[in-house]
């Protein structure tokens, strides 16, 4: 009995290092076919160089348009945090203004937000555009002039400009009533300035006394002053601000507090930004219009009677009767089902004449335009992505046409269909890693290129996670690009294969 279970026990064990040792036979075997295919499929594509660098250089351009493209919308996001994360107050503007610039409220509202529960310090703002710099006309990138109430500003516990001066000194009290300024570092290197020197703006004479850099494009175009001196100079209505700046007791009551003053001014009138009247109504198609009118004009012409162009023409009409109640009646505008609903997306709340926001609420706008912005460049840069795979069609149908005698020999010496498939896979997909590799770099590249050349326009960031995204997606696009070829060759039988060769 003892002899017979170490008999067992011996036969199991052969048995066990026979299938083990078949498994790592199997295991050498694959790596070694897999190891020459991919040195097979790598080779097929030297030898055809021409064609595998045009479709190479396709992905490349693809890849780095894309890079290039889904970079901008990066930049932005990443200039968008950081801007926003340096202003931990509220702004309050007039309802329907985009920025401040284009916004206009009544100064003595100021007195009403200070009596808002838990409002600490309310800092009017007056913002101009500099349309002449040092005599030299200013377009883009533009330049804005910020007036503050320097005293009211110093106060602040949190001031953006203030706590980001490198050089020189901010505004004081002594300040009040001058030209003096602080400006960006980028306008400070462009004008070659130093401190003390005066210059000129919107062709009034202006001395620099501190300089301030933030790092954000969107911030470091600002000229600050006194807000009296900016009214005078620029003949702001006396009775108007831009906007207020409103610092709370603590940060974290900028909810209660924007609800507060909410309810304060709910009720009260108002103007709104006169363009969003624009958005909220319906636009015409001009082309439409056009076209509407030159048909009227062409039916009036051809209905009228040729032989009444020739006399005299027909008394004038009557005049219309503009009484009250018939004019009321053409001029009022009707509100459509149209009009409630961009209303109601918009979420326009016309019972209160301001718009009240945290630098968080700004961002969350921003960061729905920059969703729209991302569509738009999904669909450019998918152009460029088919025009490259229809590349890569080309150039392996085109390989694998000339290989078809090559092709039905290997299936004759035992080659299966998985094995045909693979090879061709391999080669498309060496051409999407080679053009995903460059295209990354390039793009890459050329993000750092317009950085430098191009500091205060623009700032474009292309992530580590945009760089892999952009690589995977090339190799996955040269690998469905060369499906097709694969599987036509993978069907093909071996005879078949060489007569057609």
């Amino acid at each position: 009995m003892e002899l017979r279970a170490e008999e067992q026990l011996r036969t199991l064990i052969l048995f066990r290092h026979h299938s083990t040792s078949r498994l790592l036979a199997r295991s050498r075997i694959r790596a070694e076919t897999l190891n020459s295919m991919l040195r097979f499929a790598f080779s097929n594509l030297l030898n055809r160089k021409a064609r595998s660098t045009l479709a190479l250089l396709g992905l490349t351009v693809a890849i780095a348009g894309m890079v290039g493209l889904f970079s901008i919308v990066e930049g932005l996001d990443r200039i968008t945090e950081d801007t926003f994360s340096r202003i931990p107050g509220i702004l309050v503007m007039q309802t329907g203004a985009p920025i401040p610039l284009f916004s206009r409220l009544p100064a003595e509202w100021e007195d009403d937000l200070k009596n808002v529960k838990n409002v600490k310090i309310v800092c009017p703002e007056i913002w101009v555009r500099v349309n002449v710099l040092e005599g030299k006309m200013i377009i883009n990138p533009p330049r804005f002039l910020l007036g503050v109430d320097i005293e009211l500003w110093n106060s602040l516990g949190h001031a953006l400009y203030r706590d980001d001066l490198v050089e020189g000194r901010f505004l004081t009290n002594d300040d009040i009533g001058t030209r003096n300024v602080v400006l960006a570092k980028l306008i400070q290197s462009e004008m070659k300035l130093e401190l003390g020197e005066s210059f000129s703006i919107n062709g009034q004479e202006a001395t620099l006394v501190g300089v301030y850099e933030t790092g954000s494009i969107l911030i470091d175009m600002t000229i600050i002053m006194d807000i009296g001196s900016l009214r005078d100079q620029s003949r702001f209505d006396p009775t108007a601000i831009s906007a207020f700046y409103v610092e709370a007791v603590d940060d974290d009551l900028n909810e209660q507090v924007i609800d507060d003053i909410r309810d304060a001014f709910r009720g009260r009138k108002g103007d709104r930004w006169a363009p969003s009247s624009v958005v909220l109504t319906p636009m015409e198609n001009p082309l439409e219009t056009m076209i509407e009118g030159l048909d009227r004009w062409l039916k009036s012409a051809s209905s009228a009677n040729p032989s009444q162009l020739s006399k005299e023409p027909e008394s004038p009409p009557e005049p219309l009767d503009v009484s009250p109640a018939k004019e009321n009646i053409v001029t009022e505008k009707v509100v459509t089902e149209d009009d409630l609903e961009i209303k109601k997306h918009l979420q326009v709340d016309e019972s209160i004449p301001i718009d009240v926001q945290t630098a968080d609420a700004w961002g969350e706008k921003f960061g729905d335009f920059m969703s729209e912005l991302d569509f738009i460049m999904f669909i450019l840069t998918s152009i460029g992505m088919t025009i490259a795979a229809l590349g890569v069609v080309n150039t392996m149908l085109m390989s694998v046409s000339e290989r078809i005698i090559e092709i039905g020999i290997l299936k004759a010496n035992g080659w299966s269909k998985k094995h045909v498939l693979s090879l061709i896979s391999f080669e498309s997909g060496f051409l999407g890693l080679g053009g995903g590799c460059l295209g990354c770099l390039f793009g890459w590249i050329a993000t750092l290129i317009v950085n430098v050349s191009f500091p205060d326009r623009v700032e474009l960031y292309a992530s580590p996670q945009l760089l892999c995204f952009s690589l995977f997606f090339s190799v996955v696009l040269g690998l469905f690009a060369g499906l097709y070829p694969a599987i036509w060759a993978m069907r093909m039988m071996p005879m078949d294969a060489i007569r057609r060769g």
